[in-house]
């Protein structure tokens, strides 16, 4: 019995078994056949159909495998990317609370010295009231009431003057307010002990989930090299050819994914049209029939008197019917409304920054020259128009005003996460449903689609 080949080739052999049985019953060839031809048995057919079979099957898995890989990575490389989101507010409060510890100790610095001043001021004045037998110094100093009751026991002296009182009130006055301001400098130098704290916490855990990002990327890619060629040897094709195939399904999937988002975004955007609408007519109804009432003549009927059927009911003088309608009130929105496109300069400029970034690496923490994160992308772009935003990217949010996607134009920017308060992304909207962003680590500035399930319903516009 002949061999039975290997599952690589079993596809094309049974082919090949395939045309030599149709040939044979057809008679075609016969004299240039040779004498004695080698018809497989059944059951090597039957094997090489079931190798052929299997190979499928090796084939589906592995895609699916690569296919779950890619969407694990993306998955921790984004979780990554959040992570590095609160790196930047840890950052920002740093800085903030930074320059709150150095306002507030040179107040106190200040009201210090102040004091110092104020207090040689009543200590001469103490000193010329012991000199002409007042009182003693050390009483001004040490008494019962201290300094603050001095100004009391002296004014029952008939030798102080309202200068010499004038100087004690100064002189109290600037201590409490030496003491008040020493307060808050301490309150906010232990702020800024906490802040850093907090921010070196936010460095540590970015730069280890950051890490893991890296080393999870290089564990996929060298399983996608290692599947690739099983993928070649299984479907006798190159491994270029399968990384093509590989780069084809995950576009598919992508596009998949983006057409779902967008079809959950536009139905969330009529919903919530649809409630506003309703909310409307509800209010003004309510209004209208506020002013109905308002407005409803009214008859006063006398016990002893019964009104001819001629007599016409008058309204009385207070509540006088008015010909005018009520107006609609302005629809309240969940969100500021959006603010006038920036001038159109200021936007080309912004689009050339952001373009002239593409292909540039993602390096969390990175607001340039040549590596940027989503919010230092966003802040170093705008910044050309010359607005001044914070490199983070839920700041950029409270920043800007917000703008239904259905408004968009190109510049304002879009923001992910589940909710306001959890945005760990921002990009840049360039039009016709695209962005640019600095995705993740491991990947460089690029254009995308804008549709993700994650994409808040409002956008940004500085």
């Amino acid at each position: 019995m002949a061999r039975i080949p290997s599952a690589h080739r079993s596809v094309r052999w049974a082919a090949a078994v395939g045309c030599t049985i149709a040939l044979a019953a057809a008679g075609v060839g016969s004299a240039a056949a040779e004498p004695n031809p080698v018809v497989p048995s059944a059951e090597q057919v039957a094997a090489a159909n079931a190798a052929a079979v299997g190979a499928e099957a090796q084939v589906a898995t592995i895609d699916a495998e690569l296919a779950a890989a890619r969407r694990s990575l993306q998955e921790q490389q984004e979780h990554a990317g959040a992570r590095a989101e609160e790196y930047n507010a840890a950052a920002e409060e740093l800085a903030a609370a930074s320059r709150a510890s150095e306002e507030a100790t040179a107040k106190a610095t200040a009201a210090a010295a102040a004091s110092e001043t104020a207090a040689l001021a009543l200590s001469r004045y103490a000193a010329e009231v012991f000199q002409s037998g007042g009182m003693g110094q050390l009483d001004v100093f040490f008494g019962a009431g201290g300094p603050g009751s001095t100004l009391e026991r002296a004014a029952g002296l008939e030798a102080v003057g309202e200068e010499r009182a004038r100087v004690m009130r100064d002189a109290e006055s600037a201590r409490l307010l030496s003491e008040n301001l020493s307060q808050a400098a301490a309150e906010a130098q232990a702020r800024k002990e906490r802040a850093s704290a907090t921010a070196k916490s936010a460095f540590d855990i970015a730069l280890r989930d950051n890490a893991a990002a890296e080393a999870a990327a290089a564990a996929v890619a060298a399983r996608q090299t290692q599947a690739l060629a099983q993928l070649a040897k299984l479907r006798n094709t190159s491994v270029e050819l399968e990384q093509q195939r590989q780069d084809g399904l995950a576009a598919i999937e992508e596009a998949r994914l983006a057409e779902e988002a967008k079809r959950k975004a536009e139905e969330a955007a009529r919903k919530a049209a649809e409630e506003e609408a309703a909310r409307k007519a509800a209010e003004e109804a309510r209004k209208a029939a506020e002013e109905a009432a308002k407005n409803k003549p009214t008859v006063t009927a006398s016990p002893a008197t019964t009104p001819s059927p001629s007599t016409t009911p008058r309204p009385s003088s207070t509540s006088a019917p008015t010909s005018s309608t009520p107006k609609p009130t302005a629809t309240p929105t969940p969100t500021t409304p959006p603010g006038d496109p920036a001038p159109k300069a200021g936007v080309d400029a912004v689009l050339a920054f952001a373009r002239a970034q593409l292909g540039e690496p993602y390096v969390w923490g990175g607001a340039g020259p040549d590596s940027w994160d989503c919010s230092g992308l966003t802040m170093m772009a705008w910044r050309q128009a010359g607005v001044r935003l914070t490199h983070f990217a839920a700041s950029q949010y409270q920043e800007t005003a917000r703008v239904p996607l259905a408004q968009l134009k190109p510049g304002d920017l879009l923001f992910y996460g589940t909710s306001p308060a959890t945005i760990h992304h921002v990009t840049i909207y360039i039009g016709n449903g695209q962005m640019i962003h600095a995705p993740y680590t491991g990947t460089v500035v690029k254009i995308a689609t804008i549709w993700r399930s994650d994409l808040l319903p409002y956008g940004g516009r500085p």
